[in-house]
C-alpha cells in the first residue's frame, strides 16, 4: 500500500490517526508521574529493580494512534535477587513465583499507584499478577518481568510471558523510520476499523496485535509490503527463520495456530498464536476489500475503510431479525474486563456447541454464529440461530438392527421405536424448542462471576447483533441459501 495510498488519501489518514502533541506530552507526564512513584515506594521498602521504562506503542516505539492508547509500564526484577524461587522445582518454582508477584504488587505497586492519586486501582492476572490503574483519564498497566537477555530467552526460555516484551520495543525502534512509522500507524488504524484489533476487538476473541502488525510493517519493508504478506497470511508463514506452514504445522506448541507471524527475538514463539481465525478471516477479507477500492481511484471509499467509526446499532432487517437474539450483562467492577471477556467467552463457546446438536448427535437448532462484545461495564453474548423454533419432538437413531444385544436395550430404554434404513429408531421430547429459552437457561446455570444479567439493553446488544450481521456474516455461512454471500454493502462501519 505504500505505493498504492495517493498523497492525499495517506494524509488525510495520517491527519486523524497520528497523536497530537498535547497528547504524547500527557502521555510521557503520566510516565514519569507513575515511575517516580514506583521508584520512591522500591526505595522505601528496599526492592531493587534493573528498570522501570514503559514499553508498546507509548514506549520508544512510538506507534501510538491519537485517543487510543494506553500506557503499559514494565518494571524489570533481576533475576539474582530471586534465585530460591527460580532455583525451586518447575512445578514449586510456579506457585512460589506468583506469590512473589502478589506480594510485589500488593506491597510496591499499589502503594505507589496511590501515591499519584490513580483511580480505578486493581490487581488482575495474566500468567501473574500486576496492576491496572486509571490516571489523568488513561490506562495504565504496571507489569512486573524479568531482566533477561535476547540470548538468555533464546537459550533457556522467558522466566514470564512479558519478559521478551522490552526486546520487541527494541527490535522495532531501532528499525523504525518517521515513513515506517505512519506506515504502521495507517495498518492499525486499518485493523481497529475492522473492529478486530487487540484483546478488545468485536469480531472474534482476540485481534492482531500491535506488535504483529509492526512486524508485518517491517517484514513488508512498508505497508505496500504489509499488506500483501497480511492478505496471503493464512498460507505464508511470517518466519525470519523461513520455515514452512508445513514445518511450523508439526513443530510442538506450534500446531494449532491458525497463522504464523514469528517472533524475530524469539523464533520459536508465534505471535499470532492467540489471534482467533474469525479475527484473521475478517481482517483478510477487509485488506482484499481495500485493495479492490484502492484500483477503483475512490479516494474518499478508501479514507472510510481506513478509519476506526462506532459499531452501527441499527435494527437487524427482518429476515435476520428473527433468527437473532441477545444476552446482556452489567459486570459488578470485582473482576478485572479480560477475566470477564475470557470466562463469558468460554460460556458462550459452550453453548454454541450445545445448541447446534442435541445430545444424541441429531440436529437441534442447526448452524449458530455467536459472537462477545463489550464496552465499558456491559457486555453482551449475541447469536444468530437458523432455526430459533423447532419442533417439540426428534427421531432419534439408535444402533443397526444386526447388534441384537444393542437393539435390545434400546428398546427397553424407549417405549416407541421403529425400524428403518437397517437402525432402529426412536422418536424422543426435546427439553427446548426455542433457542432463545435454551440459552437464557444456559447462561443462568453456567454464571460468570462478576457479571450480573440485566434485561434492560444498552448500546452493546445492538452493537454485537450488527457484528454479527455486516461482519462475520460476511465470512461465515449461517443458511443453506447463501446469506451470508447476499450483501457487500451492509458492512456500513466496518
Amino acid at each position: 500500500m505504500d505505493g498504492l495510498l495517493s498523497k492525499a488519501v495517506r494524509e488525510s489518514v495520517l491527519s486523524v490517526v497520528t497523536p497530537l502533541q498535547k497528547e504524547v506530552m500527557l502521555q510521557q507526564s503520566i510516565i514519569r508521574s507513575v515511575s517516580d512513584a514506583l521508584r520512591d515506594r522500591a526505595e522505601q521498602i528496599g526492592r531493587s529493580y534493573a528498570f522501570i521504562e514503559p514499553e508498546g506503542s507509548t514506549g520508544k516505539k512510538q506507534t501510538q494512534l491519537r485517543g487510543a492508547s494506553d500506557i503499559d509500564l514494565f518494571v524489570g526484577l533481576i533475576p539474582e535477587d530471586y534465585e530460591h524461587t527460580l532455583g525451586l522445582p518447575m512445578r514449586e518454582r510456579e506457585a512460589a513465583l506468583r506469590q512473589t508477584m502478589e506480594d510485589i504488587v500488593n506491597d510496591w505497586f499499589i502503594p505507589a499507584a496511590r501515591l499519584v492519586s490513580a483511580e480505578n486501582i486493581q490487581k488482575t492476572y495474566s500468567q501473574h499478577p500486576y496492576l491496572s490503574l486509571a490516571h489523568s483519564g488513561l490506562e495504565v498497566d504496571i507489569l512486573p518481568c524479568f531482566n533477561l537477555s535476547a540470548s538468555d530467552i533464546k537459550e533457556r526460555g522467558p522466566i514470564t510471558a512479558v519478559d521478551r516484551t522490552v526486546h520487541h520495543t527494541r527490535y522495532v525502534s531501532s528499525r523504525l523510520n518517521p515513513r515506517l512509522r505512519e506506515d504502521v500507524r495507517i495498518l492499525k488504524s486499518f485493523v481497529r476499523a475492522c473492529h478486530a484489533y487487540g484483546d478488545k476487538c468485536a469480531v472474534g476473541r482476540m485481534g492482531f496485535t500491535g506488535y504483529s502488525l509492526e512486524l508485518l510493517v517491517l517484514f513488508g519493508g512498508g505497508l505496500e509490503g504489509a499488506s500483501q504478506r497480511l492478505l496471503s497470511l493464512r498460507e505464508n508463514p511470517q518466519d525470519p527463520d523461513g520455515r514452512t506452514q508445513k514445518e511450523l504445522r508439526e513443530t510442538k506448541g506450534l500446531q494449532d495456530d491458525y497463522v504464523y507471524i514469528m517472533d524475530p527475538t524469539d523464533t520459536s514463539r508465534n505471535v499470532a498464536s492467540s489471534f482467533t481465525p474469525r479475527s484473521c478471516n475478517w481482517v483478510i477479507h477487509q485488506m482484499s476489500q481495500l485493495l479492490h477500492t484502492l484500483r477503483t481511484g475512490n479516494d474518499n471509499q478508501v479514507v472510510e475503510m481506513l478509519l476506526e467509526r462506532p459499531i452501527p446499532m441499527d435494527p437487524l432487517p427482518d429476515s435476520i431479525r428473527n433468527h437473532s437474539f441477545a444476552l446482556e450483562f452489567r459486570s459488578d467492577g470485582s473482576a478485572h474486563y479480560t477475566v470477564l471477556r475470557d470466562k463469558l467467552w468460554s460460556v458462550m463457546q459452550r453453548l454454541t456447541h450445545e445448541m447446534i446438536s442435541e445430545s444424541s448427535g441429531e440436529r437441534r437448532f442447526g448452524r449458530v454464529l455467536s459472537e462477545m462484545y463489550f464496552e465499558g461495564d456491559r457486555y453482551a453474548v449475541g447469536l444468530l440461530v437458523e432455526r430459533p423454533v423447532i419442533e417439540s419432538s426428534f427421531v432419534r437413531r439408535g444402533p443397526p438392527v444386526i447388534l441384537k444385544e444393542a437393539v435390545e436395550k434400546f428398546r427397553s430404554e424407549h417405549q416407541m421405536t421403529f425400524e428403518k434404513d437397517g437402525y432402529v429408531w426412536t422418536r424422543t421430547d426435546r427439553v427446548w424448542t426455542r433457542a432463545e429459552d435454551m440459552a437464557r437457561s444456559f447462561m443462568k446455570h453456567s454464571p460468570v462471576d462478576g457479571l450480573v444479567p440485566v434485561e434492560d439493553r444498552s448500546v452493546v446488544t445492538a452493537r454485537v447483533l450488527n457484528t454479527l450481521y455486516r461482519y462475520v456474516m460476511r465470512i461465515e455461512r449461517l443458511f443453506d441459501n447463501g446469506e451470508s454471500d447476499k450483501s457487500e454493502t451492509r458492512a456500513g462501519g466496518a
